[in-house]
């Protein structure tokens, strides 16, 4: 099949590393893979792609509202002529429009990253809820949780698949295999970019109580974002800057995950994410907030402490994997084993199936 994969630019949150994942695995699937990215932005994503030989298009669109690069989209729709088009994030009505005025008429789907009312402004949501009933537009959700909200968010919808997101193995080593401190010191990891879902402030406001009572501990975050700077001013005005260490955007970070004690993700809500299944494929240790789709992936204590959104819930987790070397090596373990259910390889697999199905009907 050609298939042409949208998105609006490639950074290197979630979503984005989810598509690159699913792009190459399609091309070893056979497929004939292209890739579009409304912004002129490049990255080691985009880079890994062309390095494997995967066309990306770049339609230098301006910020906010820019209808001229429909245009632009049309051509290269019209000039691919795929059999199936696939979009992330909120690009759907520029897709559809550009789709309308080519001679293509391929299915497209679009894959919902997040809670449906969280992904998009009420009146893109409005125009995605009406694309997807009056034309050949197909929602994915990620977990069963987004279809409830994608039902919720999205009058009458049906039969909207599941699909759960993947990873590539190889991009996740070396795998963790020594839990014990080293020197003692216990070391927290937490990879997501700063934005309000992830709560680093509550993160940092919790770390400075858990430090006063373990003070051989630190705290590492990898990321970048629109909080960032509020982030790390809220360190420096605590004087935290000795044990709370920002490593900015590291594409290689699934690579360092076995370096760390921990890794944590207690985010205020999620989809489904892709931090969590690198450090379940690391043999990670994980602390996460039962939140959005996390519990999907996750199962507490087999191979994780699943917490609410509270942070004397997080100190006490944290308490309890820094003095039990044994708790830290059962779940990271577990969290090894169960890692295969999230493969890249069978996720393309899922999307191929579905990619079928839907070519049958147009």
């Amino acid at each position: 099949m050609k298939i042409m994969q949208f998105m609006p630019e490639f950074g290197l949150a979630g979503a984005e590393r989810m598509a690159e994942t699913l792009i190459l695995e399609l091309q070893k699937l056979g497929h004939e893979v292209m890739v579009v990215s409304l912004y002129d932005f490049h990255s080691s994503i985009t880079d890994n792609l062309e390095q494997h030989g995967i066309q990306v298009k770049y339609m230098n669109k301006k910020v906010g509202l820019d209808y001229s690069v429909v245009s632009a989209i049309r051509k290269e729709i019209r000039d691919f002529m795929p059999d199936i088009i696939h979009t992330h994030r909120h690009l759907l009505h520029y897709v559809v429009l550009s789709r309308m005025f080519s001679s293509c008429n391929a299915p497209i789907i679009h894959t919902v990253h997040n809670e449906a009312r969280k992904e998009l402004t009420d009146i893109h949501r409005w125009v995605s809820n009406l694309l997807f009933l009056v034309t050949n537009a197909y929602p994915i959700a990620l977990t069963d949780l987004i279809k409830d909200t994608i039902y919720e968010a999205y009058r009458g919808l049906k039969d909207v698949p599941v699909i759960m997101n993947g990873v590539n193995a190889d991009m996740v080593k070396p795998v963790k295999e020594n839990y014990e401190l080293t020197n003692g010191e216990f070391k927290i990891l937490h990879v997501g970019r700063f934005a309000e879902a992830k709560n680093h402030a509550a993160i940092v406001e919790t770390f400075e109580k858990f430090h006063e009572k373990y003070p051989n501990s630190s705290l590492t975050f990898f990321g970048t974002g629109e909080f960032f700077d509020s982030v790390k001013a809220l360190v420096d005005s605590k004087n935290m800057n000795d044990c709370v260490i920002f490593k900015g955007v590291d594409p290689k970070v699934a690579t360092r995950f076995h370096e760390y004690d921990v890794f944590i993700l207690p985010s205020l809500y999620e989809g489904m994410p892709i931090t969590i299944i690198e450090a379940m494929f690391a043999g990670m240790p994980i602390i996460a907030t039962n939140v959005g789709g996390v519990s999907n992936v996750l199962t507490d204590q087999e191979d994780s402490l699943l917490i609410p959104v509270d942070n004397d819930a997080l100190i006490s987790a944290l308490g309890k994997m820094k003095d039990d070397a044994s708790l830290r090596e059962r779940l990271g373990k577990n969290a090894l084993r169960n890692s295969h259910k999230f493969s890249g390889e069978q996720m393309a697999k899922s999307y191929e199936e579905y990619y079928m199905k839907v070519s049958s009907k147009n």
